[in-house]
């Protein structure tokens, strides 16, 4: 998130007014909207709303890039570790190594820790569905709750220079 605002205690009350209402929005509008287009886990997108979430567009858009980035190699991982896992934890380890290296590699450090989480959750949670369906889905859910809180920050942004234009 950003510094706290200057200004005494009523700027930091508006702006955590704000700060509170978009990140609220976020969530809750893109865990309602993931039901009407059959994501089942639509949890997963209103976490990652709230991950993403900063008081300016900017920071957003980094913090967005960050997650899908991070979300998208820790799923690509997790597939293939899937395939060999049985139970072993070794691989899990490995896959968790192998997926923060690629991440320092592609020089997006900061999506590291994300994508480990992403290898975390479809490898070690149990499912029923094969896990190709598991990683589709999470990438599928994180990404819409990314694109929702991003469209939120933009829009606050947008309005909030329009208003000083005028």
């Amino acid at each position: 998130m950003s510094a706290p605002p200057t200004g005494g205690m009523r700027a930091r009350i508006a702006v955590g007014l704000r700060q509170a209402l978009m990140t609220a929005a976020a969530a809750w509008i893109s865990y309602e909207t993931t039901k009407r287009v059959g994501l089942r886990e639509g949890y997963w997108a209103a976490i990652s709303s709230i991950v993403v979430m900063q008081a300016n567009l900017e920071d957003t858009r980094h913090s967005a890039r960050d997650r899908f980035i991070g979300t998208a190699i820790g799923g690509v991982i997790a597939w293939i570790c899937a395939a060999g896992w049985h139970g072993h934890v070794w691989i899990y380890a490995l896959a968790v190594a192998v997926t923060v290296f690629c991440c320092w590699v592609a020089d997006v450090s900061n999506a590291g820790r994300l994508a480990a989480v992403a290898v975390t959750v479809i490898v070690l949670i149990p499912r029923d569905e094969a896990i190709w369906q598991v990683a589709v889905f999470r990438f599928l859910e994180v990404s819409w709750g990314i694109a929702v809180a991003v469209g939120i920050v933009y829009l606050v942004a947008w309005g909030g220079a329009r208003d000083s234009v005028r």
